[in-house]
Order: C-alpha cells, then sequence, then structure tokens
C-alpha cells in the first residue's frame, strides 16, 4: 500500500511546486477527496490541497446519516430518493465498515399534518425505492413505540413507523476515500491555503498556494480548476477573482451534543416542530447523542 500521511506531505507539496497537473482540486472535504479518486481513476494527473486539515470542515461536521430523505416524498421528489437510497446502497457496499445500518422511530401524534394512513404509503414508497434492500418498516402501537423510546410524550401519541437509513463515520471516509486517491497517483496535501491565482487570457492557469506549515508560497499549475469548498466558496472567489460576485445563500445547521446516558436511545428518533414544521433528529453515535435540526437561513 502507498503511504499517505504526514510523513509524505512535503514531497507531495515538492511535486506540486515542481509539475504541472490536469486537474487542482482545492478543498479536502468528501466532494473534493471524491473527485480527486474519480478523475485519478480515469488516469488524470491530480493534484489536491485543503487549507486545514482534511474533512475538517462540513465533512466532519454533519449529522452522520447516510439517508434517502423520506420527507422528500411528501414532494413527490421521487427521482430524488431513489437516487439517495441508491448511493446509500453503494456506499454501505464499499465501505461497510464506515457506513452502518441504522434504524429510526418516527412517532406520530394526534393533530400532525400527515396521518398515519398516508405516512404508511410513504414508508411503502421508502422501502419500493430502496427495492427492498434493508429491512423493511413497521408500525408500533403507542404502548410499543414508548417502550422502544422511553422518552416519548405519550400524551396524544398514536403510534410510531419504524424504518431503515444508515449513518457513516463521515471524517475517516473523507480519509478512506483520499488514501484510495493517493493509491491511484493523486497528490495531496493538507495545511496548503489557495490564497490567489494566476491568468493566461480569462483562464487561470495556476493557483497561488500559501503552505500553512512553513509560510512558504508557490504555484500550482493545472489544465483545470475544481473548487470543492462548499460554503467557503464566495470567500475562495473573492480571492482569486477580482471581479467575483457572491453567488451562495449560506444555511447553517446547528447540532446538540449530548453524553447518551442523559438521552439513552438505541435508534434514531425524527421528530417534526410544531411551530415550524422543521425536522429535528435524535442519532444515538458510540456514547453520544447528536440532536439536530435541517438547515435554515
Amino acid at each position: 500500500m502507498k503511504e499517505f500521511s504526514f510523513r509524505t506531505r512535503a514531497e507531495n507539496i515538492k511535486r506540486m511546486e515542481s509539475e504541472e497537473f490536469d486537474l487542482a482540486i482545492i478543498g479536502g472535504g468528501i466532494t473534493g477527496a471524491g473527485a480527486a479518486r474519480d478523475a485519478a481513476s480515469r488516469g488524470m494527473k491530480v493534484a489536491l490541497i485543503e487549507a486545514r486539515d482534511f474533512a475538517f470542515g462540513t465533512s466532519s461536521r454533519s449529522s452522520k446519516l447516510i439517508h434517502g430523505g423520506i420527507r422528500y416524498l411528501e414532494n413527490k421528489e421521487f427521482k430524488l430518493v431513489f437516487e439517495a437510497l441508491s448511493e446509500r446502497r453503494i456506499l454501505h457496499e464499499m465501505a461497510p465498515n464506515l457506513v452502518h445500518p441504522l434504524r429510526f422511530v418516527l412517532p406520530i401524534f394526534e393533530g400532525d399534518r400527515v396521518s398515519p394512513w398516508l405516512m404508511g404509503v410513504g414508508m411503502w414508497l421508502y422501502d419500493i425505492l430502496a427495492m427492498f434492500e434493508a429491512k423493511m418498516h413497521e408500525f408500533l402501537s403507542p404502548a410499543e413505540s414508548v417502550e422502544r423510546v422511553a422518552h416519548l410524550n405519550e400524551k396524544g401519541l398514536r403510534g410510531s413507523y419504524v424504518y431503515s437509513d444508515a449513518y457513516m463515520d463521515d471524517d475517516r471516509l473523507v480519509h478512506a476515500t483520499l488514501r484510495s486517491a493517493n493509491e491511484l497517483g493523486a497528490v495531496c496535501a493538507n495545511y496548503v491555503a489557495a490564497t490567489g491565482a494566476e491568468f493566461t487570457g480569462e483562464k487561470v492557469t495556476a493557483v497561488i498556494c500559501a503552505d500553512q506549515r512553513s509560510g512558504r508560497t508557490f504555484k500550482l499549475r493545472a489544465r483545470h480548476i475544481v473548487s470543492t469548498v462548499g460554503p467557503w466558496t464566495d470567500r475562495l472567489g473573492h480571492s482569486l477573482f477580482k471581479n467575483w460576485k457572491d453567488i451562495l445563500r449560506p444555511t447553517k445547521g446547528v447540532h446538540v451534543i449530548l453524553e447518551r446516558a442523559k438521552l439513552p436511545v438505541n435508534d434514531a428518533v425524527v421528530m417534526s416542530t410544531r411551530a415550524d414544521k422543521r425536522i429535528v433528529f435524535v442519532i444515538p453515535r458510540n456514547e453520544m447523542v447528536i440532536v439536530g435540526t435541517t438547515d435554515t437561513d
């Protein structure tokens, strides 16, 4: 196996300084790592830089879920759900040590917008779109629901549905993908920031890089440049282009992490807030429980 560690970083930076690449990728999260692996597997000469540590940003601060997005069924986005469920299956096959099945409990209360009958239809659709490759859904009575999730509010509880999705070790998945890219010849280095660009006409032909460890700067030359920095896109754009105009509408997702002893659950729990209809997950992970909501502006 080809070494990929802090010991190879200096040599990788030397190669970035002295060679020209087919593709330079800015951003070392899962999107950048996946792009590097895919491009290198197709015979391209690839370099990847990350300003902080690999998986520093979104790719280590997620809700850790690999899910098809059951809530999208309500908007009839069947193609999106099918694609997400297919990717869930592929990820589980590729990295069974990092992607794990998880059962989700979805309680239903009186006054909820979606009736138990309609939710049951959605569960069948979810199983069908998953091609019945995961454990099928089940319905629990109110008493069974409280027995399964001890902290559930019994008032108005009409029962709950239990269905299958998965969770992942997100940062380890990034590093595994980068190791695979490294095996295929990609040259990757962390703590290297993109601080500017060199142009030939209107085309970017080199990225000005700053080694965050040594303070040295160098040029990374490539025929094509890809940005995979996610929420930092506008910040990077302003550092590379004088006339950059913001293109993002930033959102945030807040997660609270509790000791599992304070909220002992064995399954994930899906809840809907009454005020703004947002979805909140309670997700067990090792000795912790992650309580998180969908993102807002």
